[in-house]
């Protein structure tokens, strides 16, 4: 049996990732599907605020309306497949879960950048390929908008250079 671990969120490379794995793996009925959506660790100053259970099911709910139309795509195509949330730092997280379900490959799907968008910034896809030792298959969607792919990284260039600045004097 093949399972294949498909993170999953509100972005429509996400949605691209998942269909790549239903045409390509989808073919055989013995594989199956788990869809996970990483949520975001609770600061401990917040939680303190609010039950463990509490906390639980926000989670829970966030992660259904996020995954809602993932859910109704594998329904459509008859696959199997089974859903679940985890939180905490993305990679880390889906690292874990594809190894405590046993899947043998991670399919995620990624937004096209540039070598200095990637450096600045703390991609889940980057960390999956460094810290995993399952398969990790990149399925790449659009290309960025381009004040994302240059403004953003520009900025965060120009903050370090100006911080790093600081620090020398």
């Amino acid at each position: 049996m093949n399972k294949v671990l498909i993170p999953v969120d509100d972005s429509s490379n996400a949605i691209l990732a998942l269909r790549h794995a239903v045409s390509t793996y989808g073919k055989d009925a013995a594989n199956e599907f788990h869809i996970c959506n990483v949520q975001p660790r609770i600061y401990r100053h917040i939680g303190k605020f609010f039950s463990k259970t509490d906390i639980q099911e926000w989670q829970a709910e966030r992660a259904k309306n996020v995954a809602k139309s993932a859910i109704e795509f594998l329904e459509k195509s008859g696959a199997s497949f089974s859903f679940t949330y985890v939180s905490g730092d993305k990679g880390e997280a889906l690292r874990d879960e594809a190894m405590r379900l046993g899947c043998n490959r991670i399919v995620i799907g990624s937004a096209k950048k540039n070598t200095l968008s990637r450096l600045f910034e703390n991609s889940t896809t980057a960390k999956l390929l460094e810290i995993s030792d399952i398969p990790v298959e990149v399925v790449t969607g659009k290309s960025l908008p381009t004040l994302e792919r240059w403004g953003i990284p520009a900025l965060g260039a120009g903050a370090a250079t100006a911080l790093m600045a600081v620090v020398i004097d």
